[in-house]
């Protein structure tokens, strides 16, 4: 479910031609866990700052916040498969060599 942005009273909350309609989510962005994972912080990992500045920097394009939590979940794997690594080579450190390398 979505709320439109509220305007000041009197106003039409309809969108003119050519003017898009601000929608923001009721919810939390984050996604739901399941019951083996309740107990794990699900914030965003990234910093929205920099992401948006590089982004910027590298196309010339805004970033829309939205974009933060796929970018978390995504993360959150990359973790956990270097998180394995590790333990497969009996460490208790994560090092940079366990992070999975892009093909």
């Amino acid at each position: 479910a979505a709320q439109v942005a509220s305007e000041p009273a009197g106003k039409s909350t309809a969108p003119r031609e050519g003017q898009r309609r601000l929608v923001r989510p009721k919810a939390s962005a984050t996604p739901p866990v399941s019951a083996g994972e309740a107990q794990l912080p699900r914030e965003i990992l990234i910093v929205a700052s920099r992401l948006k500045s590089y982004i910027l920097a590298r196309s010339g394009m805004n970033t829309s916040d939205r974009v933060l939590a796929p970018l978390s979940e995504i993360l959150r794997r990359v973790c956990d498969e270097a998180i394995e690594n590790a333990r497969r080579e009996e460490r208790k450190t994560v090092l940079d060599r366990d992070i999975p390398r892009p093909e």
